[in-house]
């Protein structure tokens, strides 16, 4: 078999793999008490999810970029779901609202379901750019490194805007009180305005759309992020507690 007919064979099996995590999305959604935010959200990315799996089939580099930007946020969505959040949350400091709505505990399995399907587009990626003609290889695949370096960047930016703005009103309303604590004066639309920039990177960047506004708009974010969330003064490496100004500067390099 040549490297086309493994990369074809890949796609429809990357197609079976979206279509399951689909239907146990759906069951979820229809057997479970979410919120109607949730419902909304996790639809409309679900759909993204289908219409990428079978536009992928053609073997185009968007559309498995698009592929992996649905499967982050429908993996991610369903992996912090909390069906009964807390009665109270009173006492509990910064960190640990943080780690409330960011660590789960989610639909038990759904995030190894996510992995494997991310896998699956990252190597059909690899195999698509093994297929590149030998005509122009050198010129594609370096276009091909800068592109997965830019997917790269913009997928870090899913759990941030998954957990701000799409994931319901018990993760927006823990991010509220989040910022507040930090001492952001209307930490509400904050929230709200952090997530949208944070959607708006991930989807420029990763699909390529608008990219050089769309870098320069999140290279602030990240900077106003790092300001105002204290890490400058924590330290440079991102592995400190809390963690340092390493890991931002690092994307605005990129």
């Amino acid at each position: 078999m040549s490297i086309n007919d493994y990369a074809r064979w890949l796609s429809r099996v990357t197609l079976a793999v979206a279509i399951i995590m689909v239907g146990w999305g759906l069951s979820v959604v229809l057997s479970q008490p979410v919120t109607s935010w949730f419902t909304v959200s996790i639809t409309i990315w679900m759909a993204l999810l289908l219409i990428a799996a079978f536009w992928q089939l053609r073997g185009s580099f968007i559309a498995i970029a698009a592929l992996a930007l649905a499967t982050a946020v429908v993996s991610r969505l369903f992996s912090i779901l909390r069906l009964n959040p807390p009665e109270s949350i009173a006492g509990l400091s910064a960190n640990d609202l943080d780690k409330l709505v960011a660590t789960g505990p989610g639909v038990p399995g759904f995030e190894l379901l996510g992995w494997l399907l991310g896998v699956l587009v990252f190597a059909q990626f690899i195999l698509r750019a093994a297929s590149v003609s030998a005509d122009s290889r050198e010129v594609s695949l370096n276009e091909l490194a800068l592109t997965f370096i830019r997917a790269y960047v913009g997928l870090m930016f899913v759990p941030h805007f998954g957990s701000h703005i799409l994931g319901g009103p018990f993760q927006f309303k823990i991010y509220t009180l989040y910022f507040a604590s930090l001492g952001i004066h209307m930490p509400a639309a904050q929230v709200a305005l952090a997530g949208s920039i944070e959607l708006i990177s991930a989807i420029g960047l990763t699909l390529g759309l608008f990219t050089r506004p769309v870098a320069l708009l999140a290279s602030v974010y990240l900077l106003m992020s790092m300001l105002w969330g204290g890490h400058f003064q924590i330290g440079y490496a991102w592995a400190l507690p809390d963690g340092g100004y390493e890991f931002g500067v690092a994307a605005r390099i990129r």
